[in-house]
């Protein structure tokens, strides 16, 4: 598996190969973030609440920059806002260490999410404009690699740095921003991205409403699957330990099984599952991300608990590479930075409501309920996706005639 993997990764293109590594030392120099907290309370000066409004500003943050990317994309070319987007959020990491006061440091962090997450949208920009519809699926899994594989590095090392020197974390982390602007500037070209930009002006509004209509309808569907997704960096430590009393211990296995798995497994499988339709490939992974979280809360049993992170494992290496390639496929390119910038901004949506809404269920009906009360959502929407199917208006498919319909835009 590794083997394909790597082959994979080493025949994409040259610039889908920059991609990726930028990527790969971007989400591996996130070492910061997950020991902001910790940093913060370090001799007392800020309350719990208090470290809590700081970090959650930088989903807000996230959000406001998905929004902000369907406006600038294709004004700008997405390797301009690439490049522009890291050399400020090493600015803002480098900046932290030296500011003091829940204000400050809540607008910090704001630009400190706002500036993480731009890279986003205009890195999904870059894959469709390099990458043909029938090679997409596998570019968006060989992306996700990049950033799993990062963010499984990052905070292992981060730990290790804060163990040392806690201020350190921020600098070396701005550092590692700089090495991946650096290296994103050596190896891709300027030229190509503005041209397409010229040859293709971009549409805030879909030409027709059966364009606009299918948009909305896979926007709608994914936000189950972004919420479900939010909840196991959020939960499983708290539900796994004071929730069922098992040994810390499990929390690094469930971990560990799911990385390991997405990082083997993923990229052979959507190369294998790469000619199969959008629609069967999402049926598939909502079906198994449904089933999995659900059984997450429907038993006590450590080996049960690890069989469903497989299953709901299973269901996010099929489900997230399916979805960006779907909502590309169904954007017209004048149309496609909002739309996949919008698609990101549902994954804020799940991270900040992830919190609050596991919270609010665990207190009100226990501790398995978020987990139960999420897989019927996603089971749900299995089916509406299957219903969606069957109407050319919410659905595309490739062989589906398109008939006149109402303009929207022009």
């Amino acid at each position: 598996m590794i083997g394909t993997t790597l082959r994979t990764v080493a025949g994409l293109n040259r610039e889908l190969r920059t991609l990726f590594t930028v990527t790969l030392l971007f989400r591996a120099g996130l070492m910061a973030f997950p020991f902001l907290s910790a940093y913060l309370l370090i001799g007392g000066a800020y309350r719990p609440v208090d470290v809590g409004l700081i970090i959650g500003t930088f989903g807000v943050g996230a959000l406001l920059a998905d929004i902000s990317a369907s406006l600038l994309l294709g004004r700008v070319p997405a390797r301009t806002v690439m490049v522009t987007g890291l050399l400020l959020h090493a600015l803002v990491l480098a900046l932290v260490p030296a500011l003091h006061g829940v204000g400050v440091l809540a607008a910090a962090t704001f630009a400190w999410g706002f500036t993480f997450e731009i890279y986003t949208p205009a890195s999904y920009s870059q894959i469709i404009d390099r990458s043909s519809p029938e090679e997409r699926k596998v570019a968006f899994a060989c992306n996700r690699l990049a950033i799993n594989v990062g963010m499984g590095i990052g905070p292992v090392l981060g730990g290790l740095i804060f163990a040392l020197a806690p201020v350190s974390l921020f600098w070396i982390n701005a550092a590692c921003v700089l090495g991946a602007t650096a290296y994103l500037l050596s190896g891709t070209r300027r030229g190509g991205v503005a041209e397409a930009a010229a040859r293709s002006p971009r549409r805030m509004i879909a030409s027709t409403v059966r364009e606009e209509t299918r948009f909305w309808t896979i926007f709608g569907l994914s936000l189950p699957i972004h919420l479900a997704y939010a909840l196991p960096p959020v939960l499983i430590s708290a539900y796994l330990i004071q929730g069922l009393g098992l040994p810390s211990y499990w929390v690094s296995v469930v971990f560990v099984v799911n990385a390991g798995i997405v990082i083997l497994f993923e990229v052979p499988l959507n190369k294998a599952m790469d000619s199969m339709s959008h629609s069967r490939s999402l049926l598939i992974g909502y079906a198994a991300a449904g089933t999995g979280f659900a059984a997450m809360g429907l038993s006590s049993s450590p080996f049960v608990i690890v069989g469903a992170t497989v299953l709901w494992t299973i269901g996010e290496m099929i489900v997230f590479p399916s979805l960006l390639s779907y909502v590309s496929d169904l954007s017209g390119r004048d149309i496609a930075d909002r739309n996949m910038s919008l698609y990101s901004g549902g994954v804020s949506i799940g991270v900040i409501a992830a919190p609050t809404a596991s919270l609010a269920l665990t207190t009100h009906g226990g501790p398995s309920t978020p987990w139960l009360v999420i897989g019927a959502i996603v089971l749900a929407a299995f089916v509406l996706l299957a219903s969606a199917r069957l109407s050319t208006y919410t659905w595309r498919t490739p062989s589906a005639s398109e008939d006149p319909a109402p303009a929207l835009g022009s």
